[in-house]
C-alpha cells in the first residue's frame, strides 16, 4: 500500500462489497462479525468485518471505476498508462455477458486519467486520457460491443475534446449521457452526449476572485440533482449544472484529495483534504434549490454573486483502531445514509457512522424531526404535554366538586392530594375546623404549638383483649380535627367503618393494622383471619393475646419484635411493633411503628395524633412535613395544606415534575386572594393559559379564569385573566364603565343602576350600535321577553340577555337574547348586506356545571 494511487470505492449494486487498490485490487465481502468468527477478516467496526474474496496485481493501472450491470459478479474497469482499457471481475466466476478480458484502446496511446461507468446505460464506459494533438481527450466506448473472435474494440461510440486533455470525468444524473469533465485542469465542461454532438454544451465559469488560477483536479456529479463540484489547489466549488456561468459555492480548504457527493442525501458533498484525519461534510441546503422549475435559487442570487453564500459545515472522525491517522480515501456506501468507509494511507480500512443533522420541534405533544427522507415522529411514553392536553379535555381540575378530579388521573399521588383538598374543604365549609386561616388547612394548621398552657389532655385506656394491660392516648380539640383530616375519628365508633373500608378494597393488613391502632385485636384478628392468603392467616397467630402470667406476656412481647421484621407488609410490621411498644412496663417507644414510610402518611400521622404526646406530636409533624417540603412529595398537603409552606411545596414538586396544570389548578381552586397575588402562583397561572391557548381549549381557559375570578384575585392575578369588553368606536373607552365627573356640592344622587339605560357613550355622548335584530341601539334595555328581558343594557349587573354580543367574523352583533332567538332558525347573519354564516362559525358548547343555564348555540362572543 506504499503507492500514491490509494482509493477505496464500494459496488454501486453489490451492498456488501467493496475494493482496494494501490499496487494491488483486492475484492472484500462484508459480513456480521458473528459470522465471521471462525474465518479471518478485516474488523471495520463493532458489528462487521470483511474477509478478502479476491486480489490481482494493479501494476501500472492509473484509474479503476465497478460497473452497475446488474445479475453479475462486480466487473472492473482499469485504466493503464499505456491508454489501455481492460475490463476483469476479481472473483473469476462464470461471465454470461462475455465482458471479462475485453480491452479497449484509442487510436493515439496515452496514459489514461479518469473512467467513470454510467449507472443508467451500464454498458457506457467514459475515458478520460492525457492531451494529443490529433485525438480526443474523451472517449465513450459501448462495452457490450464485439464479440468473443475479436475482444478489442477499436472505435469509440462518442469523443469530443479534439487536442486537450481530461484528468476526470463523471456521469450526471439529471439526464441520460451528459457528462461532466476537468479540461486541461484550467475548465469544467459539460458535454451534451445525446445527439451524439462534439462540443461542450456548457463551459464553468469563475466569477472573479482569483478563481481564473487554479487548476482544477477532479470532479463530481450529484446522484440524482442538478449539483455538480470541482476540487482545484485551492479547495472546492459547487455549481448548479443549469447555470455554470459562476459558481453557486466557493469553498476554500487545503487541497482536497477526494470529493463525493452522497449517494444517498440530497446536497451533501464529502471532502479529504491532503493530511486530514477526519471528513468534512458541506450542507448546501441552505444556499440553493435544485428543484427542476428554477434554474438556481433566485432568493439567494444576490449572495452568489456576491460570493457571501456558505454552506454549513462539520467535520467528522471515526473511533477505535485508526482513529486520527491520515486518511488516503474514502467512500461512501451507495444504499446506507450513515454509514461511510475510510482508507488510511497505511491501508487500515474502517467503516464511520455519519449520523445526519436534524432539527427537532414540539408540534402536537409529539417530538418530530426530518431524517431518512421522511418526517418521523415520536411520543416520549411519559410525555407531559400529551398527558395534560387529555387531562384539560376532560375539565380536569375544573369539576364543581374537588373529588370529581380525582377520577380523572390515574396517578395515585394526585388522586389522593384531590381527595384530601375536598375533605378539608367540607370540614372548613361545615364548621369543623374553625379560626384557620385557610380554607384548606391541613394537620399542622390546626395543630397548636406547646405553650401558652396548651396541653392534651393524657388518657389510660384499658386494652379489651388485653385485661392487664393500658395504653396512654391523647385527647385535644386540635387533635380531633386533625384525625378528621386524616380520615380517622375517636373511639371504634368512628374506626370500624374505616376499617371496613380498608377490607373491602382488598387492603386486609391496613384493615387489621386500623383495628389494633384503636385496641381491637379481636377485630385485627377476624380480619387476618378471612384474608385469602395463607401466610396472613398464619400472621394472626402472633396477634392472639399471651396466657396472664407474666413471664408469658414477656415471651410473647419477645417473640413479637423478633418476628416483625420478617413480615412482608409495613402494615403488619407496624401491627407487632405496637404490640410490643404497648406491652412494655416504661414508656412506649412508638418510632418503630412511625418509621414505617411504606404505610399511608395519613394513618401515620393519625396514629402520633393519638400515641405521642404534644412535643414529640408537634416535631414529628414539623420535621416530617420539612422533609416532604424538600422532597416535592404531594402527600405533604395533608401537613401544610394550602398555605404559604404548601405553595413552597408545589413549587418544588413542579421543578421536580414539570406539571404546571395541576400546580396552577390546585391555585385557581384552593387559593385565597392573598395567595393568588403571590408571584409563584400567577406564574403558574399564566403558564397553563399559554398552554391552553396554544391547544386552542378556550372553554377550558375560560373555566380557568372563571375560578380564578371566584377566589377573589384583584389587581395583577384577576386582571390576567382577562375577557371581553366593549369599547366605544369613536373615543375607545369602555362603555360598560362610566367615568366619575366633578359633581357639585348637594348634587343629586344617580338613579338606581337597575333603571340606567346605556344607549350612548358615557364618555363622548356619542351613539352605541344598533341591534341587528331589533335596529335599537344597544344598551337601551329595549328586549322583548325570555331571557332578554331587563334594562341595564350592557351595563354592569345587566341581565344576560341584554348583554352586547357580536360575531367575531363580521363584527355584526346585538342584544344576546335576539341573537340566541335568530340563530336558533337562521345560519345567516341578521343584517341584510352580510352574508356570513356566522352559525356556522361556533358550534354550540357543551354544558358546563358552571354554566347558569344550558348553553344555546350562536356565532357571538359576550363581553
Amino acid at each position: 500500500m506504499a503507492s500514491n494511487k490509494l482509493d477505496v470505492l464500494w459496488s454501486p449494486i453489490h451492498d456488501d462489497k467493496f475494493i482496494v487498490w494501490g499496487q494491488d485490487i483486492t475484492l472484500y465481502e462484508v459480513s456480521p462479525l458473528e459470522e465471521l468468527e471462525n474465518k479471518t477478516c478485516t474488523p471495520l467496526s463493532a458489528t462487521s468485518g470483511a474477509t478478502v474474496i479476491a486480489s490481482q496485481s494493479a501494476n501500472g493501472v492509473r484509474c479503476v471505476d465497478i460497473s452497475a450491470i446488474p445479475e453479475a459478479d462486480p466487473i472492473l474497469a482499469l485504466g493503464h498508462a499505456s491508454g489501455k482499457i481492460t475490463l476483469t471481475c476479481p472473483k473469476q466466476n462464470y461471465d454470461p455477458l462475455g465482458l471479462v478480458g475485453k480491452e479497449f484502446v484509442p487510436r493515439c496511446l496515452r496514459p489514461c486519467n479518469s473512467l467513470a461507468w454510467n449507472k443508467t446505460e451500464t454498458n457506457l464506459l467514459a475515458v478520460g486520457m492525457e492531451k494529443h494533438k490529433t485525438d480526443n481527450c474523451i472517449a465513450v466506448w459501448d462495452v457490450q460491443m464485439g464479440s468473443d473472435e475479436f475482444p478489442t474494440a477499436s472505435t469509440p461510440v462518442i469523443e469530443v475534446g479534439m487536442g486537450e486533455s481530461t484528468h476526470s470525468v463523471a456521469w450526471c444524473g439529471f439526464a441520460p449521457r451528459t457528462l461532466l469533465a476537468t479540461v486541461s485542469l484550467k475548465q469544467i465542461k459539460l458535454f451534451d452526449l445525446r445527439e451524439g454532438g462534439g462540443g461542450a454544451s456548457a463551459v464553468a465559469g469563475w466569477g472573479g476572485g482569483g478563481r481564473e488560477a487554479r487548476a482544477w483536479g477532479g470532479v463530481a456529479a450529484e446522484a440524482r440533482g442538478w449539483a455538480v463540484a470541482a476540487r482545484g489547489d485551492a479547495g472546492a466549488a459547487v455549481w448548479d449544472a443549469r447555470a455554470l456561468r459562476r459558481p453557486l459555492l466557493d469553498l476554500p480548504m487545503r487541497p482536497p484529495r477526494k470529493i463525493q457527493w452522497s449517494p444517498t442525501r440530497r446536497n451533501l458533498l464529502m471532502t479529504l483534504q491532503r493530511d486530514a484525519h477526519t471528513l468534512r461534510l458541506h450542507d448546501i441546503q441552505q444556499t440553493a434549490d435544485w428543484r427542476a422549475d428554477q434554474p438556481y435559487d433566485i432568493a439567494r442570487a444576490e449572495e452568489v454573486e456576491t460570493g457571501t453564500a456558505v454552506a454549513v459545515e462539520r467535520e467528522v472522525c471515526g473511533a477505535g483502531a485508526g482513529a486520527g491517522a491520515p486518511l488516503a480515501a474514502f467512500a461512501a456506501h451507495p444504499a446506507r445514509r450513515a454509514r461511510v468507509l475510510t482508507l488510511t494511507a497505511a491501508g487500515v480500512v474502517r467503516e464511520w457512522t455519519v449520523c445526519e443533522r436534524v432539527s427537532l420541534a414540539w408540534a402536537g405533544g409529539a417530538l418530530v424531526w426530518a431524517g431518512g427522507g421522511a418526517l418521523r415522529r415520536a411520543t416520549p411514553p411519559a410525555d407531559y404535554a400529551a398527558r395534560a392536553r387529555q387531562r384539560a379535555l376532560a375539565d380536569y381540575g375544573l369539576k364543581s366538586d374537588l373529588w370529581q378530579n380525582a377520577d380523572l388521573v390515574d396517578d395515585e399521588a394526585l388522586s389522593n392530594m384531590w381527595l384530601f383538598l375536598a375533605l378539608s374543604k367540607s370540614l372548613f365549609e361545615d364548621g369543623c375546623i374553625r379560626n384557620s386561616p385557610w380554607k384548606h388547612p391541613g394537620v399542622c394548621t390546626v395543630l397548636k404549638s406547646p405553650g401558652d398552657g396548651y396541653r392534651s389532655e393524657a388518657v389510660a385506656v384499658l386494652i379489651p383483649d388485653l385485661p392487664s394491660r393500658k395504653v396512654t392516648v391523647y385527647r385535644s380539640p386540635e387533635r380531633t380535627r386533625a384525625l378528621q383530616l386524616c380520615g380517622w375519628g375517636w373511639g371504634w365508633e368512628s374506626a370500624g367503618a374505616g376499617v371496613e373500608r380498608a377490607e373491602a378494597e382488598g387492603t386486609p393488613c391496613r384493615a387489621a393494622a386500623l383495628a389494633a391502632f384503636h385496641l381491637r385485636m379481636r377485630a385485627a384478628l377476624d380480619v387476618l383471619g378471612r384474608a385469602r392468603a395463607p401466610a396472613l392467616r398464619v400472621a394472626a397467630l402472633a396477634l392472639a393475646p399471651p396466657a396472664p402470667a407474666q413471664h408469658e406476656e414477656r415471651l410473647w412481647r419477645d417473640a413479637l419484635e423478633a418476628a416483625a421484621p420478617a413480615l412482608p407488609d409495613a402494615y403488619l410490621r407496624a401491627t407487632l411493633r405496637f404490640l410490643a411498644a404497648a406491652c412494655v412496663g416504661g414508656p412506649p417507644d412508638y418510632s418503630p411503628v412511625l418509621a414505617e414510610t411504606e404505610m399511608r402518611l395519613e394513618d401515620r400521622v393519625a396514629f402520633a395524633c393519638v400515641y405521642l404526646a404534644d412535643g414529640a406530636l408537634h416535631e414529628y409533624a414539623r420535621t416530617l412535613a420539612d422533609e416532604l417540603a424538600r422532597r416535592g412529595d404531594l402527600a405533604g398537603l395533608a401537613l401544610t395544606g394550602v398555605s404559604p409552606a404548601g405553595l413552597a411545596l408545589l413549587q418544588r414538586w413542579l421543578d421536580e415534575s414539570g406539571d404546571v396544570q395541576t400546580a396552577a389548578l390546585v391555585a385557581a381552586r384552593c387559593c385565597p386572594p392573598e395567595l393568588l397575588r403571590d408571584a409563584r402562583v400567577q406564574g403558574w397561572l399564566e403558564g397553563y393559559r399559554a398552554l391552553l391557548d396554544g391547544w386552542r381549549l378556550w372553554w377550558a381557559r375560560c373555566l380557568l379564569d372563571t375560578w380564578v375570578s371566584a377566589g377573589g384575585a384583584t389587581g395583577a392575578a384577576g386582571a390576567r385573566g382577562g375577557g371581553a369588553g366593549v369599547a366605544c368606536t369613536y373615543c375607545g373607552k369602555p362603555v360598560a364603565t362610566p367615568h366619575a365627573r366633578a359633581r357639585p356640592a348637594f348634587a343629586r344622587l344617580a338613579p338606581p343602576a337597575a333603571k340606567m339605560k346605556i344607549s350612548s357613550c358615557p364618555n363622548c355622548r356619542k351613539p352605541l350600535p344598533r341591534c341587528g335584530v331589533c335596529s335599537l341601539h344597544l344598551g337601551t334595555g329595549a328586549v322583548g321577553g325570555g331571557a332578554g328581558a331587563g334594562a341595564g343594557g350592557g351595563g354592569a349587573g345587566a341581565q344576560f340577555g341584554g348583554w352586547f354580543s357580536w360575531c367575531v367574523a363580521c363584527r355584526h352583533g346585538g342584544h344576546a337574547a335576539h341573537l340566541l332567538e335568530w340563530f336558533s332558525e337562521h345560519a345567516e347573519c341578521p343584517v341584510s348586506s352580510c352574508t356570513c354564516r356566522c352559525a356556522a362559525l361556533d358550534p354550540p358548547d357543551v354544558p358546563n356545571a358552571l354554566d347558569p343555564a344550558p348553553a344555546t348555540a350562536d356565532d357571538t362572543q359576550a363581553a
